[in-house]
């Protein structure tokens, strides 16, 4: 991939980042617009570097499998975003965390995990992805 096309690939991510973010106001699970981003952008790295090219291509850059992965996982965290709730008020004298830091703390192994397997993908396709013959 090309600079222009990682460039061109991180425009996309921005533009569906912001569409979800400001028209359908739904920024994920981690409810921030800059991890939605993050995510959208490397899943759009990934599947330029991993998926086959299909679809016509601009500037040596095959755009229906970058567009369609950043689309789908758009749709996917947009859907794993939390609903409004009210704060809950507990009366037990126990420590025991909240059901929000539970719920946090899942939700943030879940973008490193997340993170370091599209993070790998990248790698693993620039160090020149696996060695049997495909």
């Amino acid at each position: 991939m090309t600079f222009l096309g990682v460039l061109l690939t991180v425009l996309a991510a921005v533009i569906i980042s912001a569409v979800f973010y400001y028209v359908f106001k739904s920024t994920g699970p981690w409810e921030s617009f800059w991890t939605f981003l993050l995510v959208l952008t490397l899943a759009g790295l990934a599947a330029g570097l991993w998926i086959t090219p299909v679809g016509p291509v601009m500037w040596g850059v095959a755009w229906v499998p970058i567009l369609m992965a950043i689309i789908i996982f758009a749709l996917l965290l947009g859907a794993a975003s939390p609903r409004k709730e009210e704060p809950v008020v507990s009366n037990s004298n126990r420590q025991e965390p909240s059901p929000r830091d539970r719920k946090a703390a899942t939700l943030g192994a879940l973008f490193w995990i997340l993170l370091i397997f599209l993070l790998g993908i990248i790698i693993w396709k620039f160090m020149g992805g696996h060695p049997l013959p495909g």
